[in-house]
């Protein structure tokens, strides 16, 4: 057993009375700890790995990596998809280069050996040399555990891990009425990200940080957070009570600012700085707001007028929003992060989505992943490829709120480093789902 985390000691005792911190600085950059990741960790959770609308055709595959091991993900029938090893049972070439693509077999480049899309063996190059040794019920590909929730495909290489539905609880509870499975990739882009794995999903996971790194939200409005675990997840909302909804910036009670222009400045904002968070239609419908809403009209009614509007052009456009409750809303709060390495965050028409893996052996890398589902008609899905570009600094890429994140992500693994840091002070209020991950994370590493 790895004992890595000693609650009793002092080093974890700070923060508001019971709430111990469970975070271990040297796991963000300890080689070790990499080590013990792909032991007790990857091999035990469940991973969201692809989006079914992947591999929409026979014969579609998307390759998911973690670590050393990589897999094929295929739909092996119109409603059936697998996961299979991607390793030759010859001499252990893999059977597919790092992608996506259609095939019907999968042969070895090696030597030829040969497998059916639902993992059965086609051929053995002169198998006859074998002498009648070879066992075809030992000759089909390793099969890991695979099963899909809200449009997403997880895997799990535990031949006994729980059901995928049990293993998310209340998360997928508090998701289900945004109907995620509805949705489709609007965009997609990655990047190879100069801090360790956990330090990028963190930066999303709670909003303590958004009043300072994205100052320009604060000429809209400002908000305080409130963050819970939820099991092994986490999850954090607005601390205000006229919570959302859609993500709306809720007007201080001390300000006297114009909410009308307030929505349509916040919305169009959002649309050149991250692209996300808010759908055309919602950035149109908020441009109309100074227009239709009277001045002094009080914010709910703002936006219920916004909402009101937006509904009518995408139900018109062929685009109906699920019937969603303020209770719902308020229960499902801004942000979730799937444990271990998920976030996402919902709304009626779109969802925000991140997800942080490991590069290779290397504490101090990972690869990061940002994309955008988005309700749209079926006529309009675009083809998507996940783009790559590893600069942190391209503004016309990224777009402003994500390298604002971005450079506190660098800039907080090179301090995690230096011994005039003793550890994190987790803001017990607003950082209480980074204290959840740490705590779940560490009991898996002990086992």
């Amino acid at each position: 057993m790895n004992v890595i985390f000693d609650p009793n000691s002092p080093a974890n005792q700070q923060g508001a009375e019971s709430l111990k911190n469970f975070v271990v600085r040297e796991s963000y950059f300890r080689p070790e700890f990499v080590e013990m990741e792909y032991k007790s960790l990857w091999p035990k959770t469940w991973q969201m790995a692809i989006r079914e609308e992947e591999v929409p055709e026979v014969g579609d595959y998307v390759t998911y990596d973690i670590g050393p091991d990589s897999l094929i993900i295929v739909r092996s029938a119109p409603d059936k998809i697998n996961a299979f090893h991607n390793v030759c049972l010859h001499r252990g070439r893999r059977l597919v280069d790092a992608g996506h693509g259609n095939m019907a077999s999968f042969p070895c480049k090696f030597h030829g050996w040969r497998w059916a899309i639902d993992g059965t063996n086609e051929n053995i190059t002169q198998r006859e040399d074998w002498c009648g040794t070879l066992d075809n019920d030992d000759l089909s590909l390793g099969r890991v555990q695979l099963d899909t929730w809200g449009g997403f495909v997880f895997v799990n290489f535990d031949p006994n891990a729980e059901p995928l539905i049990n293993y998310l609880g209340e998360a997928a509870e508090a998701l289900a009425p945004f109907k995620l499975e509805t949705m489709r990739y609007r965009w997609r882009k990655w990047l190879k990200m100069p801090c360790n794995w956990k330090i990028a999903l963190e930066a999303f996971n709670e909003g303590y940080h958004v009043g300072i790194t994205h100052y320009p939200l604060n000429r809209f409005g400002s908000s305080s957070f409130v963050s819970r675990a939820a099991g092994i997840h986490g999850s954090f909302g607005s601390d205000v009570s006229s919570l959302r909804p859609e993500g709306a910036v809720t007007k201080s009670k001390a300000s006297n600012a114009d909410m009308r222009k307030n929505m349509a400045g916040f919305y169009k904002y959002l649309k050149g700085a991250i692209d996300s968070n808010m759908s055309d239609t919602l950035v149109y419908a908020a441009q109309l707001l100074p227009a239709t809403v009277p001045e002094d009209a009080p914010p709910m009614e703002v936006i219920g007028t916004l909402m009101k509007t937006a509904m009518e052009i995408d139900a018109a456009r062929g685009v109906p929003w699920p019937p969603i409750t303020p209770e719902q809303y308020q229960t499902a709060g801004i942000d979730w992060h799937l444990f271990p390495n998920t976030v996402l965050l919902p709304m009626a028409t779109n969802c925000l989505g991140y997800r942080a893996r490991p590069f290779e052996n290397d504490p101090d890398w990972c690869i990061f992943e940002v994309y955008q589902l988005e309700r749209m008609p079926p006529n309009e899905v675009p083809k998507t490829e996940n783009l790559r570009n590893d600069d942190i600094y391209d503004y016309s890429f990224w777009g402003e709120i994500l390298l604002q994140d971005f450079q506190q992500m660098e800039g907080t693994h090179l301090g995690m480093k230096s011994r005039g840091f003793p550890g994190s002070r987790l803001n017990p209020k607003q950082e209480r789902s980074i204290n959840n991950f740490h705590r779940v994370y560490n009991e898996y590493l002990s086992r």
